[in-house]
């Protein structure tokens, strides 16, 4: 029998009081499996028995009947409500005036049926790029896409004062509007979904290239070398487009030359903003830094947590593991060891010590 089947209708205290702290010992154990390397919840079982006594003892965890099954800790994961299990990284991230929030999906792929092209479990998270934390997420519903989604999850949080940057697929003047209507200011990707802007901005972006302010840069490494050119236009009197796009004050142009064993490439991209900063190095820091969601934030889960393995996908399973993973990612990002994640994990794995610091950071 699932302990908290019927949680919210029970009524005697000292029943609620025990199944509160069987609550807290499974979130503590599925934390601190995480924490230690473990990709599934089979492994996440593995651990507690076998750290049981520090998981009593050192910890103050009861586990009065010895650590749960697997099918305990997945019935758990499907009906305990996400929003409640977030608040706690939303408390990590203080003050978001002024900082960057990064908007972005992502597919659960071993979910995908076969023979369809996307996963039963998709996932939008808003990423605090300084800060390695998610402030929040949310699941994309079936038959839906990140369209739908972001405007719903935009609307459960306090991003007032922030800059909001997404990619194309969010390009409409509804969710800018959103984002304008909170507080935000906004970064997005413009491309040819939105047709008669695109053709206005980036004519008249490309006609006065030369004589628009600029900023460039440059790095190399992983066998190629890039070159990148950002340049803005805040004169958009003789763009009529324009005016459907709420508080839009600005257009970026950024242009990139890309030199590999393979030859030079070229490529070119432009961006909508609100922002009205004359700086060209101001945007260009932005649309850099929002690449942090994919490298900072998918990638370490699919790489090192190997969500994409993972194949929960009934009830909030997927969407409570997902936020249990970037809770331990943000707790291996405050450590100030400069190794990889994957050898802090090991590290928590064997080094009780190491884990109750990592712990501290919660």
């Amino acid at each position: 029998m699932d302990p908290f089947a019927s949680f919210a209708h029970l009524t005697d205290p000292r029943v609620q009081g025990r199944c509160l702290h069987q609550l807290v010992d499974i979130l503590a154990l599925l934390l601190c499996g995480t924490l230690a390397g473990c990709d599934d919840l089979p492994e996440i079982c593995d651990y507690g028995r076998a750290r049981l006594a520090f998981l009593r003892t050192e910890l103050g965890l009861a586990f009065a009947n010895g650590i749960p099954s697997e099918d305990t800790l997945e019935r758990l994961l499907k009906r305990l409500n996400p929003k409640e299990l977030e608040q706690t990284l939303r408390a990590c991230a203080g003050s978001l005036a002024g900082r960057q929030l990064c908007v972005d999906g992502k597919e659960h792929r071993a979910t995908t049926p076969g023979g369809q092209r996307h996963a039963l479990v998709r996932t939008v998270s808003v990423w605090v790029a300084d800060a390695h934390l998610s402030f929040g997420q949310a699941q994309i519903e079936a038959k839906t896409n990140e369209k739908t989604a972001i405007p719903a999850l935009l609307d459960t949080l306090d991003v007032a004062g922030s800059i909001v940057t997404i990619d194309a697929i969010a390009c409409q003047p509804s969710i800018v509007g959103q984002v304008v209507a909170n507080g935000a200011d906004y970064v997005i990707a413009l491309k040819k979904n939105a047709k008669t802007l695109y053709e206005q901005a980036s004519e008249h972006l490309l006609a006065r290239a030369a004589h628009l302010p600029a900023f460039r840069s440059q790095d190399k490494g992983h066998g190629r070398g890039e070159r990148r050119t950002v340049r803005i236009c805040q004169d958009l009197r003789l763009l009529d487009a324009c005016a459907d796009w709420p508080s839009l004050r600005t257009l970026v142009l950024v242009e990139t030359e890309r030199h590999t064993g393979r030859g030079v490439t070229h490529a070119q991209r432009f961006y909508l903003s609100s922002l009205t900063d004359p700086d060209p190095a101001v945007y260009a820091r932005l649309i850099r830094g929002h690449w942090a969601v994919e490298n900072h934030l998918h990638w370490q889960l699919d790489l090192t947590f190997k969500e994409d393995q993972s194949r929960l996908r009934s009830g909030h399973a997927a969407l409570n593991a997902n936020i249990l993973r970037k809770t331990a990612l943000y707790l291996l990002a405050q450590d100030p060891q400069a190794i990889s994640l994957k050898r802090k994990r090991k590290q928590a794995a064997y080094d009780n010590e190491y884990l109750r610091r990592l712990l501290q950071n919660a």
